[in-house]
């Protein structure tokens, strides 16, 4: 028995350690944590996953090994920290290493160049790194290919709805999209599917944002800025070189109710309300259903990107749709008379989590080929 637990161990230190360190600790954070030691065991025969670190914009817990299941007792002791105080942890911990970026913050995309010099892998669900201006992009993608690292980002767009990954098979196998169309939003997919013209959408909205379905303003949501970014990934996941100007944006907000606080917004809501109303209304008479999707059409000489409400018919897939789904549907030269159709819950901590457990998954493969090469 002492011989094969000595097997067993020296088995185990053959193998690779990919060190793990988080940013953000807010529900997906946590809910990444919660999954980690399963992750952790599940890949034991094939690499050594260590959480390394976990910090959000305040504090940092960095010391390789941390345990998984205790980390939140040590994160709640854990001191402030600067920038460089961060990097050359970073820096120090021992290759290979992956960050995964679980923040909303574009200055902290920013710093990707910094993480990716420290020797750092990249995973992220925060849609900011992904569309920045197309210099700052490429030079990213540049720094990686320099370091030969990685960057994963399947999670930015559809949270666990592995739809990046499907383009990049596509792509790899030989196919050509013609044109991704689909709506990208939780939210507004909630409130379209569910207004129905019997009581003011302003209503909805107030319903929505009470079930915690909308931002603190659903004000961002309704400007459609967010379908516009993830529309932008999908666009430079196909190597497009567009930036967010390219892409048309309608908001579902009419022109002025943006501005202001939500109270003043809420005193004018009418408008909001009329708006959609007459939008409603037509469709219905058409026989059609309203939808605020998002179209990547590259079929043309020009591509074209647009993020819009629609009315679509009910034999559209779109019409299809359930009440916070996403739904992405790929059209390509394999999939061009039936369009291949993704559809499934596009946020929520769980799937999100469990997306860029996927990611992870896959940077481990590529770490244990690494070292068996080697």
């Amino acid at each position: 028995m002492t011989s094969n637990l000595a097997f067993v161990s020296q088995q185990a230190a053959k193998l690779p350690v990919l060190s793990v360190v988080v940013a953000g600790t807010g529900n997906v954070g946590t809910e990444f944590i919660s999954l980690f030691q399963r992750q952790q065991q599940r890949l034991a025969s094939r690499v050594n996953l260590q959480l390394a670190g976990v910090f959000n914009s305040r504090k940092a817990l960095l010391a390789p090994g941390i345990d998984a299941t205790e980390w939140q007792h040590s994160f709640a002791n854990a001191d402030h920290y600067q920038p460089a105080d961060l990097l050359a942890y970073l820096a120090k911990l021992p290759a290979p290493k992956v960050l995964i970026d679980i923040t909303p913050s574009q200055a902290f995309a920013r710093q990707y160049p910094a993480f990716i010099a420290a020797g750092c892998h990249i995973i992220s669900a925060n849609k900011q790194g992904v569309t920045l201006p197309g210099p700052e992009y490429q030079g990213i993608l540049s720094a990686l290919e320099q370091q030969h690292l990685n960057w994963f980002s399947n999670t930015t767009v559809g949270a666990g709805i592995p739809v990046q990954r499907v383009l990049q098979e596509l792509q790899q196998s030989g196919d050509h999209i013609l044109q991704i169309s689909g709506v990208f939003s939780g939210t507004l997919s909630w409130l379209l599917c569910s207004y129905d013209g019997s009581k003011p959408f302003s209503e909805f909205v107030l319903e929505a944002q009470s079930l915690g379905y909308t931002e603190p303003d659903p004000r961002d949501d309704l400007s459609g800025k967010d379908v516009q970014r993830k529309l932008l990934v999908l666009a430079r996941e196909l190597t497009l070189p567009l930036e967010l100007t390219d892409i048309t944006l309608e908001p579902l907000l009419p022109a002025g109710t943006e501005l202001g606080s939500w109270d003043d917004f809420w005193q004018n809501r009418a408008i909001l309300d009329q708006f959609i109303l007459a939008r409603y209304q037509q469709a219905t008479a058409e026989n059609k259903v309203l939808r605020y999707a998002a179209t990547l059409n590259l079929q043309h000489a020009q591509v074209q990107a647009a993020v819009k409400l629609v009315a679509v018919s009910k034999s559209d897939p779109l019409a299809a749709l359930a009440p916070c789904d996403n739904m992405f549907v790929i059209e390509s030269h394999w999939y061009q008379q039936n369009p291949l159709v993704l559809k499934g819950p596009g946020a929520g901590r769980q799937v999100t989590a469990g997306g860029l457990h996927a990611d992870l998954a896959v940077l481990a493969h590529h770490v244990e080929l690494r070292s068996v090469v080697r």
